[in-house]
């Protein structure tokens, strides 16, 4: 059984100047975020979507006068199956030009290696194949050794690891504009990412939103529900919400 493509178009608005936010699709999809060069017209994206919601954000950027043909450069926050698969479409697609991919640690090792089982999760028995992707060893720049990413003259974010939802789970920290992409670290309404995954681990997880509490946060925008423009309360109401977690362990 495949899953049905989905080319309905991903909503999309500029959250601020060069900064673009595109609504996941449905089940398994995620959030996505595209920053724009306006001195050399190239995109970034962040999280590459499940691959089956693909077109939905090309037609979603359309709108947004936003041409995916200069996607130049791909920012993973983790190695999960809604974040990643759209990776290997969009290579295709781009593959007389492709772009760049960035993933810390353990996201870009299972990459590089093409370690489907370390994707998708295989025991609600998914695979690559179901959403139309082959699995394949990709090039991958490892976040570990940049500590800073500069996109633009505008952007340029801090990575930070921060583990507990998946092993390479990432978050980019734009300082001077106070933004977080923070992959499933956290979301709104004091929700946070699960730990019970392979890699995934509670005390952890705290550890991880604790540091994120501590930066100074105006735009939150997570992998999943919507984003924020409080971001610091809302941060700060995960971590209370993962306390309470923590205290019955």
């Amino acid at each position: 059984m495949f899953f049905s493509k989905d080319d309905s178009e991903k909503l999309g608005k500029e959250v601020i100047t060069n900064l673009y936010y595109f609504s996941e699709n449905q089940t398994l999809d995620c959030n996505q975020y595209i920053i724009k060069d306006n001195n050399t017209g190239e995109l970034s994206l962040f999280d590459g979507g499940n691959a089956i919601s693909l077109e939905g954000l090309f037609k979603g950027m359309k709108k947004l006068n936003l041409d995916y043909e200069n996607i130049t450069k791909i920012f993973l926050t983790h190695e999960h199956v809604d974040h990643v698969l759209g990776i290997y479409k969009l290579l295709n697609i781009l593959k007389a030009d492709p772009p760049e991919i960035y993933a810390y640690g353990e996201t870009a090792k299972i990459l590089e290696k093409g370690e489907e089982t370390k994707i998708l999760p295989v025991m609600f028995g998914l695979t690559a194949r179901r959403f139309g992707i082959e699995i394949i060893p990709l090039q991958v720049n490892d976040l570990r050794n940049l500590k800073k990413i500069k996109i633009s003259s505008e952007f340029v974010f801090e990575t930070h690891h921060t583990p507990g939802h998946s092993l390479g789970s990432v978050c980019y920290y734009e300082p001077k504009k106070k933004v977080l992409i923070p992959g499933d670290l956290i979301f709104i309404g004091g929700s946070f990412g699960r730990y019970d995954f392979p890699g995934g681990s509670l005390s952890t997880l705290i550890n991880s939103i604790k540091f994120v509490n501590d930066l100074d946060i105006k735009y939150l925008l997570p992998g999943h529900m919507g984003i924020s423009e409080n971001g610091n309360k809302s941060v700060e109401l995960s971590y209370r919400m993962i306390k309470t977690m923590g205290s019955f362990y």
